[in-house]
């Protein structure tokens, strides 16, 4: 489902720096809000939990029968399956008695291509190697009931996540997994992308269900010679502009980042555009991150006024 723009959204990837001291469920619920307060202090409008639990892996990794989690590696050790876990939107409710209707809520999903080749493969595994369709079509049967009781619970958006595809990953299963999990979603959805996606940008638009493709390019400002308004609306898609890095420790200044949103915005289009980091923020400091999500505001509220 495509985003329809009232007015520009600024968002987050997702992740954000953990300020939890020890993981218990009072620390973690800590950190979650200072996520959300962060990003409300910045003038996000479309807010994420921060993912402050763990990494973007073993989020699921660790809850999804068939994949096991031994040490810092994701491994997959027998069928993958459904789980009953319910830490996804157990974390999305309690931003929810936060925040109530000031701003709009999203919720994340690690992709099916990313999730299997950020794991190793156990012996015991019912899979015939990493080109097994079969493997890909059960982990998409998981995700997409993480992503139905998302819908269900509530959230505003559905984001998948698949930053492997920028390195090299099989297009065709993913398109195939990725679509059969957004099959059902009647909430605005989107795929995260990061890294240079010059050679594949255009297998991106054919994704059916995907109704906002986003993108680094304050990293990758090559990213830039592969877009257009002719190429998004053919498709019916949005494009997400990543406009601050996720990767420097240095804040951007609010000129280098107005930059690239006016450039995207020349190029498809204000209402075809929504304002966000390249990707998540979790490895960076909580001052720094706080930084970037003020510039970004700032820069997106510059390029608003000017339209």
């Amino acid at each position: 489902m495509v985003i329809k723009l009232k007015k520009l959204i600024a968002t987050v990837i997702g992740s954000y720096p953990a300020t939890w001291k020890s993981p218990t469920e009072d620390e973690i619920k800590k950190a979650i809000k200072v996520a959300v307060d962060d990003q409300l202090a910045a003038g996000v409008n479309l807010i994420s939990d921060g993912q402050v639990r763990t990494d973007m892996i073993t989020y699921f990794t660790s809850r999804i029968p068939g994949f096991k989690v031994r040490g810092k590696e994701s491994y997959i050790v027998g069928k993958i399956q459904p789980t009953d876990d319910d830490t996804l939107v157990r974390d999305f409710k309690f931003v929810k008695s936060i925040v109530g209707d000031k701003v709009k809520v999203k919720g994340i999903v690690t992709g099916p291509i990313t999730l299997v080749f950020s794991s190793k493969m156990d012996s015991s595994a019912p899979y015939n190697g990493f080109r097994d369709t079969k493997l890909y079509e059960d982990v998409a049967v998981a995700l997409k009931e993480e992503a139905m009781k998302l819908q269900k619970a509530g959230v505003d958006a559905i984001q998948v996540d698949e930053p492997i595809y920028s390195v090299g990953a099989p297009l065709d299963i993913g398109k195939k997994a990725v679509d059969f999990i957004l099959s059902d979603i009647r909430v605005p959805t989107a795929m995260h992308v990061c890294g240079k996606i010059v050679r594949i940008f255009d297998k991106l638009l054919e994704f059916e269900n995907v109704g906002l493709l986003s993108h680094e390019f304050a990293a990758s400002p090559e990213n830039f010679s592969v877009i257009s308004r002719e190429k998004l609306e053919a498709h019916n898609k949005k494009l997400g502009v990543g406009c601050v890095k996720a990767n420097d420790v240095h804040v951007e200044t609010i000129d280098f980042t107005y930059n690239i949103l006016k450039k995207a915005a020349d190029l498809v289009g204000i209402e075809n555009i929504v304002v966000h980091p390249d990707c998540g923020l979790r490895m960076l400091t909580r001052e720094v991150a706080q930084g970037k999500l003020r510039v970004m505001v700032a820069a997106k509220n510059k390029l608003e006024a000017e339209y």
